[in-house]
């Protein structure tokens, strides 16, 4: 019978530690990779139900016809212009928005590599690209409609938010002019909206950004082939 003596001091401890901390690393590897798909399916059911709601119940372009056919008590793009069922609508409408806009975007960072990036930011910006007004969730509808008031963009508001969504989804950055008064609003996602620059000079697309823009332009094409039939 064969006796083999092992002897345990022989072997180099670093590689216990070495194991160890593979084991570890690889664990915590394993539970990044499982939270960031369930964070990345979540965000994605939400975006799907969004979509769909806005394009059945808030739809900004179809609410700006009503409101400028039939609401409206003067030309002055303002919230206090609309006539009190003007009115009640486009609260509605800015709730829907107010709650879940600011929610996409958080579901969103869950999964991307900076997560601290969650701040949805509306800015208003004048004919130099400066922040003239800035929202974001803390302002509420509140100070949403004050800054409406104040620049008059209530139109121009409507239908952003209604074509917002789906740039925020796709990644691309997205600019809306009122041409009435040459302002133009826009949307940042920042750490902290507090911190903004002045000013906004509109970026050059990169090629994954012109691709996607692309699928956004093929996908509003489709939507309205679809609404005149």
């Amino acid at each position: 019978m064969m006796v083999f003596l092992f002897d345990v001091g022989s072997i180099d401890w670093k590689l216990y530690v070495a194991g160890a901390v593979g084991i570890i690393a690889l664990t915590i590897f394993i539970a990044i990779m499982i939270n960031k798909g369930r964070y990345s399916a979540r965000y994605k059911r939400f975006y799907k139900k969004l979509d769909r709601i806005i394009n059945k119940k808030y739809n900004g372009n179809l609410l700006n016809e009503a409101l400028i056919n039939t609401m409206v008590k003067d030309n002055t793009n303002t919230y206090k212009s609309l006539k009190a069922k003007g009115k009640r609508k486009v609260k509605k409408y800015f709730e829907y928005y107010i709650k879940n806009l600011p929610e996409l975007v958080l579901l969103k960072s869950l999964s991307s590599s900076d997560k601290k990036k969650n701040q949805l930011v509306l800015l208003f910006l004048n004919d130099m690209d400066k922040v003239i007004f800035r929202w974001d969730a803390r302002r509420k509808m509140r100070g949403l409609i004050k800054g409406i008031n104040k620049h008059q963009m209530l139109f121009t508001v409507i239908g952003y938010f209604y074509e917002v969504p789906i740039h925020i989804h796709e990644g691309v950055p997205f600019r809306m002019m009122n041409h009435d008064n040459n302002l133009a609003i826009s949307y940042d996602i920042v750490k902290n909206p507090r911190n903004i620059k002045r000013k906004q000079k509109p970026k050059k697309l990169t090629k994954k950004e012109i691709k996607a823009q692309a699928k956004i332009e093929a996908i509003k094409e489709k939507r309205q082939r679809k609404a005149k039939r």
